[in-house]
């Protein structure tokens, strides 16, 4: 071989190793350069392992925060319920209260369930009353009063005193404030005054007599008054007591049968009529 061929084999071989190693670095560099890009894909789940419990607990936090946020609302709005409700019965009781005492102590309004004034006041009508300490109990003849119906019970007769006066229950405790306060067990008469302490009241012939004359009632629809029990048709009316009839006499039960009605038990004068509308006005 001369020496042209070997320079010519030298540079061949030359020309080899450096393609051998340009192609080997090249390898390399591909290789760090893929091992690089892969990295960050080998430690992603690494990291996602690590951040995963954080967003979970943040995850609880937020729902746990939006149930109490849920919870407390719906506190709040029951107790604003609670409160609202607690506020209607207090103005309930407290207008009850109110009506009671007014009721008890000023006016009242009942309604008449009796046929005994027809037709001066008939069944299912409404009248206003007073209470008699409004006007210092001071009665007067022909005036309309409401009071407590006495019991039918001549076994509380117990001495000449109380021989013309009518005779009730004496209620005490709770029991008289419910008959009182709440008309529990209570039943009211509407009658018309015919006589006054010290007056002797006759009743003979169908007519009525205070003091030996008779008495003009030109409210009565029939002018004849019938004895209901004899010992009440001849009467000297007590000390602070009253005589009192219905205008419809054959259908009313009053001093005729039980005797003289005492103060205490009048429950009211009576001022006007307050129903029907269209007969809204005085009574006489």
């Amino acid at each position: 071989m001369n020496e042209d061929e070997k320079k010519v084999q030298e540079e061949l071989e030359e020309t080899t190793e450096t393609a051998v190693e340009e192609t080997v670095g090249t390898t390399e560099e591909a290789v760090e350069v893929e091992q690089e890009e892969q990295a960050p894909v080998e430690e992603a789940p690494a990291q996602e392992k690590e951040e995963a419990p954080q967003d979970s607990e943040k995850y609880y936090d937020d729902i746990n925060y939006q149930q109490k946020e849920v919870t407390e609302e719906v506190k709040a709005k029951t107790r604003g319920i609670l409160r609202e409700v607690l506020d209607w019965v207090i103005c309930f009781a407290i207008a009850f209260v109110v009506y009671l005492l007014i009721n008890y102590f000023f006016i009242c309004a009942p309604t008449v369930k009796q046929q005994s004034m027809h037709p001066t006041i008939k069944n299912n009508e409404k009248v206003l009353t007073i209470r008699p300490w409004m006007k210092g109990s001071k009665f007067e003849y022909g005036q309309i009063i409401t009071f407590e119906a006495p019991i039918d019970n001549k076994l509380y007769i117990d001495s000449n005193e109380t021989l013309y006066t009518a005779q009730y229950e004496n209620y005490t405790g709770i029991t008289l404030f419910l008959y009182n306060f709440l008309d529990v067990n209570k039943v009211s008469y509407i009658k018309r005054v015919i006589g006054l302490p010290g007056d002797h009241i006759v009743i003979k012939d169908g007519m009525v007599y205070r003091n030996d004359e008779k008495i003009e009632e030109p409210y009565l629809r029939e002018m004849n008054t019938e004895i209901q029990e004899q010992e009440y048709a001849d009467v000297i009316v007590p000390e602070n007591t009253i005589y009192v009839m219905g205008d419809n006499r054959e259908q009313s039960k009053d001093s005729r049968s039980f005797g003289c009605i005492p103060y205490s038990r009048v429950n009211g004068y009576v001022l006007c009529r307050i129903w029907p509308l269209n007969k809204l006005g005085s009574i006489e």
